[in-house]
């Protein structure tokens, strides 16, 4: 089995930042229902919009699934393993969420 995961950034307006790993490809609304993005929000309430950086990769071999929560606590423990030629690059998503809409989105 293939492993799908996806790096997210995200910065409000203001210039508050985070970074953190997801399973899969996330869409819009599995990115506000994550807890990166709900921590982020209660740090910035004055923020008018948060810009997303989606970057999607796989690693492995065979049919693909999503990561599991033990495959990214293991890529938190090994950041280098994401630098290296196993990890192949699959797709990069940008765009921002209006604040405090939530729901809105314009890509970027």
């Amino acid at each position: 089995m293939s492993k799908i995961f996806s790096i997210i950034g995200l910065e409000t307006n203001t210039g508050i930042r985070d970074i953190g790993l997801m399973s899969g490809i996330p869409e819009v609304e599995d990115i506000q229902k994550s807890q990166l993005y709900n921590e982020l929000v209660e740090d910035c309430g004055e923020s008018e919009f948060i810009t997303v950086a989606v970057k999607s990769f796989r690693y492995g071999e065979g049919e693909p699934e999503d990561a599991t929560a033990k495959d990214l606590n293991w890529l938190k423990a090994h950041p280098q393993f994401l630098k290296s030629e196993a990890v192949t690059p699959l797709q990069t998503a940008s765009f921002a969420i209006l604040h405090p809409d939530q729901g809105m989105q314009m890509n970027m």
